[in-house]
């Protein structure tokens, strides 16, 4: 077993996705004490940033979810102390945050996504330029965990529902609806992990769909066939090179009924609890938990400080 000395699994923070972020660290501390490594549960990067001027961390084990862990700023000051960390770096920490960067970065290398624009808090909500017919996806641009995510099915409620979607940031994603299965591919250290195809209890794959139902259906194996399913694994491992991804993602698509893939985003600090995507996936190829720990844990050579 490699040493990595004292590992912070940093968590928690203040962001929409706290709770998320909290079960994640605790299900990934459990884990890495069971592999006999020396553990820090910390809260947020307040703390972090004491301990780390303390010199008491050698390894950051990023399962931040949110802004605080996925914007690359977390990222950044860790490379800047020489601190070794799992996940991306911030470069792209900043391209897969912004969602609406990302897709433009992804549709002008010929992949599908659904059309839509940016709307920031100063525009003239009256006269935005709406994409499509309708029905239509708002939500943040800058947000995890599906947080203020709407289907709007009518213009007239286009508005309220974007005011309701500026209360998570200052960008918000105004999308036309893509009416598919949600799928998700992960990466982990260099391996494209099992698609997994998700039934949402209700009409979207949103917060509540995701940590509050149980009726929510996850299929790994996929109900994808083999060529579509090898075609979405392409896919994702084309986006994570795209937006500059290191270490670990995962990566969301709709696949419609004609079988035409659509990129919805990119996850760089994915869930670890026990409904969370990535361990189904993991599973499924032949990682169990602990396995898959270590994978991630793995990633974090890549960023030792010279």
């Amino acid at each position: 077993m490699k040493d990595y000395g004292v590992i912070a699994v940093v968590m928690g923070g203040e962001s929409a996705e706290r709770a998320v972020s909290l079960n994640s660290g605790q299900a990934v501390i459990a884990s890495l004490q069971r592999q006999g490594h020396e553990v820090l549960a910390v809260d947020g990067m307040p703390a972090l940033k004491k301990l780390v001027a303390e010199e008491r961390v050698d390894t950051v084990f990023n399962i931040l979810h949110g802004v605080e862990g996925e914007n690359g700023i977390l990222a950044a000051w860790l490379a800047a102390e020489g601190i070794r960390f799992t996940g991306c770096d911030h470069e792209g920490g900043v391209l897969s945050w912004l969602k609406d960067k990302a897709k433009d970065i992804v549709q002008q290398a010929g992949l599908k996504t659904p059309q839509g624009i940016t709307i920031h808090p100063h525009d003239n909500l009256n006269n935005i330029s709406v994409p499509g017919d309708g029905p239509w996806i708002v939500k943040p641009a800058a947000e995890g965990s599906s947080v203020g995510l709407i289907k709007v099915d009518e213009q007239r409620a286009l508005l309220p529902a974007i005011e309701l979607a500026f209360k998570h940031c200052n960008r918000v994603l105004l999308e036309q609806f893509v009416d598919g299965m949600e799928c998700t591919v992960a990466v982990v250290n260099g391996q494209v992990l099992p698609a997994v195809s998700i039934v949402p209890d209700g009409v979207l794959y949103d917060y509540e769909a995701k940590y509050e139902s149980d009726k929510t259906q996850y299929h790994c194996p996929s109900l994808l066939d083999a060529e579509n399913e090898h075609q979405l694994q392409q896919d994702a491992q084309h986006i994570f090179n795209l937006l500059c991804l290191r270490g670990w993602a995962r990566i969301d698509f709709l696949v419609d009924q004609q079988g035409e893939r659509w990129f919805l985003e990119a996850n760089t600090t994915p869930g670890m609890t026990t409904t969370s995507l990535v361990p189904k996936a993991a599973n499924a190829f032949g990682w169990d938990f602990d396995r898959l720990v270590l994978e991630i844990l793995k990633t974090s050579q890549e960023y030792a400080h010279e």
